[in-house]
């Protein structure tokens, strides 16, 4: 019997390569250049402070490490102009991460599993309801996550030891500095390749050497990435914010079972198809299922049990490859019977459960961009923030501080303009940790020494997540400050379709607005 899909071969590889492609575009064409959403605003104003030579984590408070800032800033270099460059970069990021999914099937299995993981991933990637069209983290870090698992299987065939550890630890650790929540992946492919290794050699040494070679290369990768900051300050700024709070905010009420059972609900009710294909794989079982099926597992834990949806992101290549390998097996099922087909079981089954998983997303991807952005972004204050941004570069010159009240930072992207406090979310001030009122203290001080010009003040709760157990004092000393010093002068007020920009606002403007702005009065 036949151990994998029959190949399409000649031109008919070439046509599911295309039909791949066609597909990556035609999941983006109406959202790759969508208003920036708070993460990406986040991110973009790190970056463009790298490009200027100021530290991130000194001069803002990201939670992230620091490869997705150096990520903006070569966006924002390549495409200065453009403020979704991001956007752009991170699809040649996960459009090269699908091709090496294809590799990895294909080294793995052979070329006729490729293009079935490559199909899914594709839609897989961007979650349900295309949640997932943002330049986040976890769309970078899949390349080198990947990358990681390809060097292992290449190593595997050709047992070209150290050279291949040395790489793997180099984008290991590129991993890791884009997120921390690898972890669990990246230690599964090391134990499982020194297992192997070792079952192979049965040499301490020859071990030995491999993960003197793997350190040597995640040290060079820790050196060029982090090396920055380790000279600019020891990387005080850096473990305070990606580490002693992340360390808090994982004790959240944002993580917990009750925030993966809603995800794995969401999961079943739009991609219920993705929890029967892979079941299949048990028709013929293949000896090293027992990895790929740690590596699942191993993803799932890499999420934390969030309540976002981004941090599933990890997950869809392996279920992708899952899947492709539940294909197979039945595709041989249906090639072993009489009077079939033989060449296209496997492609026809793919072909369905792609359609499947795009049945859902069916309005997403045929809204025009507008429609995409209101209809995505409507309960966010995303698609006013270019207009406020505007007005705000109108009032203020490059040297004046504007303050974001809330967590819109995508506005001083947008605007040019420098906060006076490193929070460019109040995020880290609202959430009930014990950082809390010395992260207010901070603020407040940094606005009394520092007043700015503008103010662009948020009303849509998602952007504060004020809780009962919040310190008080930042809103407070917010409320008297505004009272005290600043004119309200205009906002952006929703409608239901495209909103608008008031200046002055009425009653009841001001009562619906989602973002207003205030200018600090003459002394």
């Amino acid at each position: 019997m036949k151990t994998e899909i029959p190949l399409l071969e000649g031109s008919y590889k070439y046509l599911g390569l295309l039909a791949v492609l066609l597909l990556f575009i035609v999941l983006r064409w109406n959202n790759f250049n969508a208003p920036l959403i708070r993460d990406e605003g986040e991110y973009a104003c790190a970056g463009r402070l790298l490009m200027h030579g100021m530290a991130p984590y000194e001069h803002a408070f990201i939670q992230k490490p620091p490869m997705v800032i150096y990520s903006y800033a070569l966006a924002n270099l390549l495409l200065p102009h453009v403020f979704w460059a991001p956007r752009l970069l991170a699809c040649g990021f996960v459009l090269l991460a699908t091709a090496l999914l294809g590799c990895i099937a294909r080294l793995e299995w052979g070329g006729g599993l490729a293009l079935p993981a490559m199909g899914l991933m594709t839609v897989m990637v961007l979650l349900p309801g295309a949640d997932q069209f943002t330049a986040n983290t976890e769309m970078f870090l899949l390349l080198p996550l990947l990358a990681t698992l390809l060097v292992y299987l290449r190593d595997r065939h050709s047992h070209r030891r150290r050279r291949h550890w040395l790489v793997a630890g180099f984008l290991a650790a590129t991993t890791l500095a884009y997120k921390y929540t690898a972890l669990p992946l990246l230690l599964f492919i090391f134990a499982a390749w020194s297992v192997e290794q070792w079952r192979q050699t049965r040499d301490a040494g020859v071990l030995q050497r491999s993960w003197v070679a793997a350190v040597v290369g995640g040290l060079m990768a820790m050196a060029l990435e982090l090396g920055y900051f380790w000279v600019h300050d020891g990387g005080r700024h850096l473990w305070e914010c990606t580490v002693s709070f992340n360390r808090l905010y994982v004790e959240s009420n944002t993580f917990g079972w009750i925030r993966l059972g809603s995800q794995l609900g969401r999961f079943w009710n739009e991609w219920w198809i993705l929890f029967l294909v892979p079941w299949a794989i048990f028709l013929s079982f293949k000896p090293r299922m027992w990895f790929w099926i740690g590596l699942f597992l191993c993803a799932w834990l890499a999420t934390g049990a969030s309540g976002y949806s981004q941090y599933y992101v990890v997950v869809m290549p392996f279920w992708a490859l899952l899947c492709a390998m539940g294909i197979n097996a039945l595709a041989l099922r249906i090639n072993a019977l009489p009077a079939r087909p033989k060449a296209w079981p496997g492609a026809l089954l793919t072909a369905l459960v792609v359609l499947l998983l795009l049945w859902p997303d069916a309005p997403w991807i045929f809204s025009s961009r507008e429609q995409f952005a209101e209809k995505k972004m409507g309960g966010f204050p995303f698609v006013g923030s270019l207009a406020v941004a505007s007005r705000v570069a109108e009032l203020s010159t490059a040297d004046d501080r504007v303050f974001v009240a809330g967590s819109e930072p995508q506005i001083l992207f947008y605007a040019h303009r420098r906060s006076p406090t490193r929070f460019l979310t109040v995020y880290p001030l609202m959430i009930p940790t014990s950082m809390a009122v010395a992260y207010q203290r901070e603020a407040i001080q940094n606005l009394t020494m520092q007043p700015p010009k503008l103010v662009v003040f948020c009303t849509t709760p998602n952007s504060w997540l004020r809780q009962p157990a919040t310190p008080p004092a930042f809103l407070d000393f917010l409320d008297s400050l505004l009272k005290q010093n600043y004119t309200l002068i205009g906002g952006y007020v929703p409608d239901g379709k495209a909103g608008h920009w008031s200046e002055p606002l009425s009653a009841n403007e001001q009562a619906d607005a989602s973002l207003l702005l205030y200018r600090r009065r003459a002394p």
